[in-house]
């Protein structure tokens, strides 16, 4: 059976007016189950630092920044950048790093083994840098902290903080 001309363009546009919305609206639902971009940064400040002489504590002269963000399309992986400069200077060294829960001084666990983290070779200037990728989620909300370590991981090894903001 053949409908007539108008039927059949009739037809055609009620097609179009009912697929045209459907196939939009899958389009701008992918755009709202994107992920927002978590970011968190901070300063590195002086802290008091054990001195050769055992019972003699004395403040690190170490600033810098560091900034930790989720990786644009892998909300799993975390984009660290992070630097700062002692003021101390003389040879180079190698220092530990972690992402730890709560504020600076707090005495928490890191996030992830602190094997996890990176090294960072500090220069015989007294420089530091690392722009590198991380296997960790991000949290959205808390208060957490970047401790830098040297000679060990414990609180007592912390030669600079920064705690980090949203």
């Amino acid at each position: 059976m053949r409908l007539p001309t108008l039927r059949r363009h009739s037809l055609a546009l009620l097609v179009m007016a009912v697929t045209i919305p459907s196939v939009g609206a899958a389009q701008s639902s992918g755009a709202s189950t994107e992920q927002r971009k978590i970011r968190w940064s901070g300063n590195f400040t002086p802290v008091q630092v054990r001195s050769s002489n055992v019972a003699m504590r004395v403040q690190s002269r170490i600033y810098g920044t560091v900034s930790l963000a989720s990786a644009e399309g892998a909300p799993e992986r975390t984009r660290v950048r992070l630097s700062f400069t002692s003021q101390s200077g003389g040879s180079s060294f190698i220092v530990q790093w972690a992402l730890v829960p709560g504020r600076c001084g707090s005495g928490g666990l890191p996030v992830l083994p602190i094997d996890n983290f990176p090294i960072i070779e500090v220069g015989s200037d007294g420089r530091a840098q690392l722009d590198t990728e991380l296997s960790l989620s991000l949290p959205e909300s808390g208060e957490y902290h970047v401790n830098v370590y040297n000679g060990g991981q414990e609180l007592s090894n912390v030669i600079t903080c920064a705690n980090l903001k949203r």
